[in-house]
């Protein structure tokens, strides 16, 4: 369902799902155990178990330390940041000079946005949120406005970041909430306010495209740009010879390439940083103390995995990917030529019996096990595979034009058994890995 066609906040309708509270994650980590993992292997033993098994000693192993409240110059330099004047009107100033940098260029060349570029966006995000909301929830033409609304607004570059935060709204703002007793029967209630659902039942893309929206507009004034889905996002993390999976990466922030023909490409460079966003909603279970929820320790784990993540992209500077199994003899020809290199008699009757198995299952799908007794009959009379094989392509060579898609179908799908390729990779197709930021000199990506 469209916003316009949702009814609005103020408008009486059947009561959502009541609110869940929602409590944060808090994380303590007491102490670590690194005496008992002194090498890798031990480590990466330990993280090698299923979720369910996580506890508080995976916390410890990590030997990390934990910040809070962090300013934001501690991660970007003083002189890449817009001075807090430039949140003022700049007709009403007389600040319009960049950032003060010697250059007055970015690190990549590019110049440093405006005064007038920086409030322009700023200005929009400064809007109160009923009023922002009201405004896009009664589109022009669609009956009187919330009372709220009475201002005439125009987004122009957080329309997308203000339309995904509005449907995030939807399921966790209970500012507006409120319960009118029916007049025929009290113990009915219609609802007003600004939800449609509980915050547990709200579809998890609408938290990552908030959080992609509102990023987008934070690294604006530093050329910077989201992978998009098209960039295949590896969340796969490599410890030694061991892949662990990454949840929550929704994107990974990279600049954008100063080579034209890359840029027209879409091929980024970095990453910079990644973009973490799990979707749980709660982090302790009952019973369980503030800290120590497996919940919470798993959210700790999966943030800490997506920076070594991105370290480990970072890294890939100047290197080529290796996949397993590239430049060995098993990956350089078919299946089928395996014999020749001291395989034999025997690996062609397993290429025959893999042939065989694929043709059985393409047509069990296909008539929903009609031809199972046929083919098992086949079998039975001790004919060979090949011959098995042979036959019915000499049978079905002739057929229809829908046989003749099937068979397509099915040749496709020996051919990709039959041809040996090395394994899927870990790295991104569109992606120039680069060690942007990194202090010249410094032996240590931070």
């Amino acid at each position: 369902m469209s916003i316009g066609a949702r009814p609005q906040a103020h408008e009486p309708r059947p009561a959502p799902t009541p609110p869940r509270p929602l409590a944060f994650p808090q994380f303590r980590v007491q102490g670590h155990i690194n005496a008992v993992h002194q090498h890798a292997r031990d480590l990466i033993h330990l993280f090698a178990c299923p979720e369910k098994d996580i506890s508080a000693k995976h916390v410890q192993a990590l030997n990390i330390t934990l910040q809070e409240e962090v300013p934001l110059d501690h991660f970007i330099p003083e002189g890449y940041l817009p001075p807090t004047s430039w949140l003022q009107n700049p007709s009403a100033t007389s600040s319009t000079m960049p950032c003060s940098r010697p250059s007055g260029k970015l690190s990549n060349g590019l110049p440093i946005p405006t005064h007038r570029d920086f409030y322009a966006r700023a200005s929009e995000i400064l809007y109160p949120n009923d009023t922002v909301f009201d405004s896009l929830s009664t589109p022009p033409g669609r009956g009187p406005r919330a009372p709220s609304s009475s201002q005439v607004i125009r987004l122009i570059h957080t329309h997308k970041f203000y339309q995904n935060l509005l449907l995030l709204a939807e399921y966790w703002d209970t500012s507006k909430d409120d319960y009118i007793p029916s007049a025929q029967n009290p113990q009915e209630y219609k609802y007003t306010g600004r939800r449609y659902g509980a915050g547990h039942e709200m579809p998890p893309r609408f938290r990552d495209d908030v959080i992609a929206a509102f990023t987008e507009l934070c690294i604006w004034p530093f050329r910077c740009n989201l992978q998009s889905p098209n960039h295949h996002i590896s969340r796969k993390l490599k410890l030694q010879n061991r892949i662990l999976p990454i949840q929550g990466i929704s994107s990974a922030v990279c600049a954008n390439s100063t080579v034209r023909e890359k840029a027209r490409k879409g091929i980024l460079e970095g990453p910079l940083m990644g973009v973490h966003c799990r979707n749980t909603t709660v982090f302790r279970n009952e019973g369980e103390r503030v800290g120590e929820g497996r919940e919470e320790m798993l959210d700790l784990l999966f943030e800490v995995g997506a920076a070594v993540l991105v370290a480990q992209k970072r890294a890939r500077q100047g290197r080529a990917e290796e996949r397993a199994g590239e430049g060995k003899f098993w990956v350089s020809g078919a299946r089928r030529h395996l014999g020749e290199m001291g395989g034999g008699r025997q690996d062609r009757e397993s290429d025959a019996w893999a042939r065989w198995l694929m043709m059985k299952e393409s047509k069990k799908v296909r008539s929903g096990g009609e031809e199972d007794e046929k083919e098992d009959a086949d079998v039975s009379s001790g004919e060979p595979m090949e011959g098995v094989e042979m036959r019915r392509e000499q049978q079905e060579g002739g057929g229809t034009g829908g046989a003749k898609r099937r068979k397509v179908g099915r040749t496709l799908g020996v051919q990709a058994y039959l041809d040996a390729r090395p394994g899927e990779g870990l790295w991104e197709g569109k992606v120039e890995y680069r060690m942007i930021g990194k202090e010249p000199g410094s032996g240590v990506d931070n």
